[in-house]
């Protein structure tokens, strides 16, 4: 049994046959011109990272596993989470006017010694929660600023300036009002010139001395600080 030869093709018929035929895409992909952006090269510029991981990938890079590597992590850490911490603190911290306002107005006239004193906590009750939303609003409404800080609104903390003022005020009254009788308060006598509803002078004694009490700490807490970053430097 013979093979067949194979015959190949003529140039003139390779000439004339007609050119294979692409997809439209196909065809307009392989008529745009080449870019020289396309080339990908382990030389290329780093991405810039926007999520916590990448900056901590980042900061690695850049220290390596040296002590400025553990500074950078604390400080991307705390920039993480520095702004949920501070809404959550701030909801937490609405509990205590939204305490002193209730008990204020519903004990208002239990308080025969000084009436003044359900007068301060409800004052500062109202004040302290119009301060704690307007703080909150500030946080979720501020934008990022041409020089990359965030800029809240003027007119909210302009507003929180001045209630801060007035309350700084009206905390120096409480002081006054509150301390002045510590020593006579009697709470077991309604009809007595000295009485004063348990309650209310006692939280209000409280909501005086417990920012004494947060000022001390955060002036410890400040100190120690200091020294520790004197002694890392």
């Amino acid at each position: 049994m013979e093979d067949k030869e194979e015959t190949l093709p003529t140039y003139k018929e390779i000439d004339e046959a007609s050119p294979p035929t692409y997809p439209a895409d196909v065809a307009a992909e392989e008529a745009r011109p080449f870019q020289n952006d396309q080339i990908s090269s382990p030389a290329d510029a780093p991405p810039t990272y926007e999520s916590i991981f990448g900056q901590i990938k980042t900061a690695r890079t850049e220290h390596g596993n040296s002590f400025s590597f553990l500074k950078a992590l604390a400080k991307i850490l705390a920039a993480a989470i520095g702004g949920l911490i501070c809404i959550v603190m701030m909801g937490a911290l609405l509990a205590l006017p939204i305490a002193q306002l209730v008990i204020g107005v519903q004990r208002k006239d239990m308080c025969t010694i000084n009436d003044k004193i359900p007068l301060f906590l409800t004052v500062s009750g109202a004040l302290g929660i119009v301060v704690g939303i307007m703080t909150i609003l500030d946080q979720l409404c501020c934008r990022k600023g041409e020089d990359g800080d965030y800029d809240g609104n003027s007119c909210l903390k302009f507003l929180t300036n001045i209630i801060n003022m007035f309350l700084l005020g009206w905390f120096i009254c409480g002081n006054v009002w509150v301390y002045k009788i510590i020593n006579e308060v009697k709470y077991d006598d309604p009809l007595s010139k000295v009485y004063c509803d348990q309650v209310t002078y006692l939280f209000a004694f409280w909501s005086v001395t417990i920012v004494y009490v947060v000022m001390g700490a955060a002036c410890v807490v400040g100190c120690c600080g200091c020294c520790l970053l004197a002694c890392m430097s």
